[in-house]
């Protein structure tokens, strides 16, 4: 937003240098006007322009790779892909797609998805299949896993892509990458997040704070304790409560909704 404001000042002061080379007293005049006015159009609506959507991730904390473990139904056989690129979203609860670059790593996969695909179009009953998606963090980290159960192939197919606006699934350069893209139908999905034994820890001494009811009390990071050396006007927030309070002739009062004043914006 810096930038713009000096890029307009520096248009502005070009143009009069121009100007009054010239004596065009009445274009530089026009022209002071119009771009003043711009600049107000814009910084007073600076809010509207510039948003925040919190703390900036680093590669380590968010999702970067996937894994797609496949199981036959009634079977202990479980096979295990790296080479599927997205997943997708299919219209239902327990739907979804997986794309991806046809490699020779799949094949097994492929014999899965043409016994699918055949029982689909004959009376032959396929078992399905059960299919587990891990989704791990940059730091190789296993943030989630979606699992879906008992699943048929509904739609397989593949294609080409040569959009120069698309981003390619391999690394090689190329005008045309050949996609594929399979599409399941399944009868439930559950996500599943690994507690690890620091969450535990975590979670067994917010219960204890609960059940002992010390929510004001000590010094924890997570809750607050009023002062009690509180001066007349002084303020603190009540994390019970969820409110602002004021000290007022010996007792704290409430000067705020339920959470807070609003954050002023910056």
């Amino acid at each position: 937003m810096r930038k713009l404001e000096y890029t307009l000042y520096l248009i502005l002061l070009i143009a009069i240098t121009i100007m009054l080379k010239k004596r065009q007293t009445g274009i530089i005049t026009i022209t002071v006007i119009t771009v003043l006015f711009v600049a107000s159009a814009i910084f007073s609506n600076f809010d509207v322009i510039e948003a925040y959507a919190g703390i900036t991730l680093s590669r380590d904390n968010v999702a970067k790779t996937i894994q797609v473990r496949v199981n036959p139904t009634g079977t202990n056989l479980e096979s295990t892909f790296d080479s599927f690129s997205r997943i997708g979203f299919v219209a239902g609860e327990a739907n979804f797609l997986l794309e991806s670059v046809p490699s020779k790593d799949k094949k097994p996969f492929y014999v899965l998805v043409q016994k699918s695909l055949e029982s689909k179009n004959t009376n032959l009953k396929n078992k399905g299949m059960n299919i587990s998606i891990d989704i791990f963090s940059g730091d190789g980290e296993i943030i989630e896993t979606l699992r879906y159960n008992d699943c048929d192939v509904t739609e397989y197919f593949v294609h080409g892509v040569d959009s120069k606006g698309k981003i390619f699934f391999t690394e090689e350069d190329g005008t045309v990458e050949i996609r594929e893209v399979t599409k399941f139908e399944c009868i439930s999905f559950r996500l599943e997040v690994e507690i690890t034994d620091d969450d535990i820890s975590q979670l067994e001494k917010t219960l204890g704070i609960i059940s002992e009811n010390k929510f004001e009390i000590g010094e924890d990071p997570y809750f607050s304790s009023a002062p009690e050396d509180a001066e007349e006007g002084d303020l603190f927030y009540n994390s019970i409560s969820n409110r602002l309070q004021k000290f007022v002739n010996g007792n704290w009062t409430n000067i705020s909704g339920v959470g807070g004043p609003p954050t002023p914006r910056r």
